[in-house]
């Protein structure tokens, strides 16, 4: 039973095995699928074929360049591992640890099987990753009695609002010294020439214009330079859809700069607002934490710690590593590129299930 790469050719495959899942998922967005996991050095699908050439598990792999103390670390974030057959799953797995021995297997978010799993396995998990929210959207499901749809809707009106009324809860002699800038394109100059963060993603200007194209059809990311003094001091890209921001990525050369400058960027977005929208961002650094809480983020009521887990640790790390110096965002991996993407106007639009990282 082969085990190929996809390539677009394969498509129509690869459309039969979604259609056997329980639920759809993102690889039955052909633009996303054609762009995310071929023509780039980075990113692949593995397809598990049966003898009869029927598509029988998947699983892709984005290899990600990171920083810990300044030493490079090739990180393997795992997407839509799906499997249709006992064992299948294993082999794929097999695979993307042997074509890529020297990269650290990571997993950042996952299901309740998800978890049950990455524990049973031996996952090292790491604490103190927090998912914070601006203007809570307060969802209300199906499921919700009368009283409780009648009270998210209340609370909806009493305590969202739209983003430039947050203007005022930056100090003046911030803003006085920082700013931030709309970039059309990526540079060498705004990647920080030094960083205060142990460990952070530190990908090349290439790697940005691929992963966070300012182009693409389906998802639209949104770059800011930020300026301390007039100086560049670090980058932010924000990914906005029809239900919010995210901040995806970001960088810079130090936590309580980029934390402001991740602010003003959301501002800078949100300054012609009518209407409240929700900002979502990841975060285990106490600096920058304290600034966000102090500008109205805040973690949802029951909420703890975000997945993060590593199969196995790099080296470089403890063994029980410290991260309140790390720099986390969310939309690494396929975080973010979920279904319904932007340019899909279908009516009948399928809802996500979780992929289990490799």
């Amino acid at each position: 039973m082969p085990i190929v790469e996809y390539t677009p050719g394969l498509f129509g495959d690869l459309k039969k095995f979604v259609a056997r899942l329980p639920k759809p998922i993102n690889l039955i967005h052909r633009p996303f699928v054609d762009y995310y996991y071929t023509d780039n050095p980075w990113c692949n699908l593995f397809l598990y074929y049966s003898d009869s050439g029927v598509i029988l598990g998947t699983l892709g792999r984005e290899l990600m360049p990171f920083e810990y103390e300044s030493r490079e670390i090739l990180i393997r974030f795992g997407t839509n591992w799906y499997s249709l057959q006992r064992g299948v799953g294993t082999e794929l797995g097999k695979l993307s640890v042997a074509s890529a021995p020297d990269s650290f297997g990571l997993m950042f978010t996952g299901s309740d099987d998800t978890l049950a799993i990455l524990h049973h396995r031996g996952w090292t998990f790491i604490p103190g990753v927090r998912g914070y929210f601006l203007n809570n959207p307060y969802p209300i499901y199906g499921r919700d009695s009368f009283l409780r749809k009648s009270a998210k809707s209340i609370v909806r009106k009493l305590k969202l609002k739209i983003i430039p009324k947050f203007a005022s809860r930056i100090p003046s002699h911030i803003v006085s010294d920082l700013s931030v800038r709309e970039e059309s394109s990526y540079s060498e100059d705004l990647l920080p020439s030094r960083s205060s963060f142990a460990f952070r993603f530190a990908p090349t200007v290439d790697y940005l214009k691929w992963r966070y194209n300012l182009s693409l059809s389906f998802a639209r990311y949104r770059l800011f330079r930020v300026l301390k003094s007039g100086a560049s001091a670090g980058y932010v890209i924000l990914n906005e859809s029809p239900n919010g921001l995210t901040v995806a990525q970001s960088d810079g050369e130090e936590a309580t700069t980029l934390a402001y400058g991740i602010l003003l960027s959301i501002l800078e977005i949100g300054r012609s607002d009518r209407h409240p929208r929700t900002v979502f961002l990841a975060s285990c650094h106490p600096g920058m934490q304290q600034v966000f809480e102090q500008f109205g983020f805040a973690i949802p009521r029951k909420e703890g710690d975000m997945p993060f887990a590593f199969r196995t640790l790099p080296p470089e790390f403890d063994k029980s590593p410290a991260n309140s110096d790390w720099l986390i965002n969310f939309d690494w991996g396929d975080n973010t590129l979920r279904l319904p993407f932007l340019d899909q106007t279908s009516a009948r639009t399928p809802s996500v299930i979780a992929s289990l990282p490799c």
